[in-house]
């Protein structure tokens, strides 16, 4: 399964692009996704007047829950190391995720909801369904409905 990890550095002062590259050596460093996903930098596309290359978003490809779940993990263990950690959403057929932390409770979650997307995206975890944003946010542009699952 293919996502896209994206970061709005816009919380911590950085550049999106400098907390992107951050994040991607993070994550290359970490055995469970080196060893579990395939990791790469998306390059944007250049504008008149760029000086270098810029980045949009990581692209991973993992081969199953499991594999995710590591690489929500790292996210969140890269976030937890920074003083003001910025956004990290993951994307994958329009459903979009923030990782707010790496607990147990918040990785199944996200997987569980990424995961929908092989399934047709319309089902419902039964046991999810607590409306608990604190772990999890999802986004489809609209913040703070305190839904802890959308899809679009």
């Amino acid at each position: 399964m293919q996502v896209d990890i994206v970061v709005d550095a816009e919380a911590d002062g950085e550049s999106d692009d400098r907390s992107l590259t951050s994040l991607y050596r993070w994550l290359g460093r970490d055995p469970d996704v080196v060893r579990h996903a395939r990791v790469s930098l998306v390059p944007r596309q250049a504008q008149p007047g760029d000086m270098g290359d810029a980045f949009e978003v990581i692209n991973a490809v993992v081969a199953n829950a499991i594999a995710l779940g590591g690489l929500v993990v790292a996210c969140a263990g890269w976030r937890g190391s920074r003083s003001a950690a910025p956004p990290v959403r993951i994307e994958r057929d329009g459903v979009t995720i923030t990782v707010e932390d790496g607990s147990p409770e918040a990785v199944h979650r996200i997987v569980a909801a990424l995961a929908r997307g092989e399934h047709g995206g319309d089902e419902q975890d039964g046991d999810e369904g607590d409306g608990d944003a604190q772990d999890v946010a999802e986004h489809d542009g609209a913040e703070g409905d305190g839904a802890d699952r959308q899809s679009s």
